[in-house]
């Protein structure tokens, strides 16, 4: 049933929106509740393990937002937009990101194989490009290392994953 016939079998068109900006107003409140409630779940299933802060932090807000973003699509199909044009536009709001965001995504990737790849510990010493020093944080963006003239260098993970990397420390394994 639609809004118009619902307007029309009562013959109050403003009384029909008066109802559905009032339904709009509580899905809203009932996204927002539920996605405060998945954060908080979400946050703490995490911080029972041994995962990094900020990636906590960051995956909670990833929840947070995407139970807003479901809430919002559904308001929409609601209100009586088409869905297919809300997945078409969120489409193209991705890619749009997903391009502007390129470098940053490709550090992000490549820090992950970093971590759980793990061509160097913390404490190693690695050259990459001109730079030596002693890794001191592996992270999800960038590798932090420390010369021997106590100057920290910050390497994006995007480039140690290009470049070859030196690992002074590696020792070989005899059968």
């Amino acid at each position: 049933m639609t809004w118009e016939v619902v307007a029309a079998a009562t013959g109050r068109l403003v009384e029909a929106w008066i109802i559905r900006i009032a339904i709009g107003f509580a899905f809203a409140l009932i996204t927002w509740q539920l996605a405060r409630w998945a954060r908080a779940s979400f946050d703490r299933a995490a911080t029972r393990t041994r995962a990094d802060a900020n990636a906590r932090l960051l995956a909670g807000r990833l929840v947070y937002g995407a139970v807003w973003l479901l809430g919002l699509i559904w308001l929409l199909s609601f209100v009586g937009v088409d869905q297919a044009g809300i997945l078409a536009t969120f489409g193209a709001v991705g890619l749009a990101l997903g391009l502007a965001v390129q470098d940053i995504l490709k550090s992000f990737f490549a820090g992950l194989y970093l971590l759980f790849e793990r061509p160097f510990l913390l404490g190693d010493e690695i050259q990459v490009k001109e730079h030596v020093g002693r890794v001191e944080e592996v992270g999800f963006r960038a590798t932090t290392i420390r010369t021997d003239d106590n100057i920290l260098i910050v390497v994006p993970n995007a480039i140690i994953f290009a470049e070859v990397v030196a690992n002074r420390s590696s020792k070989r394994q005899t059968p």
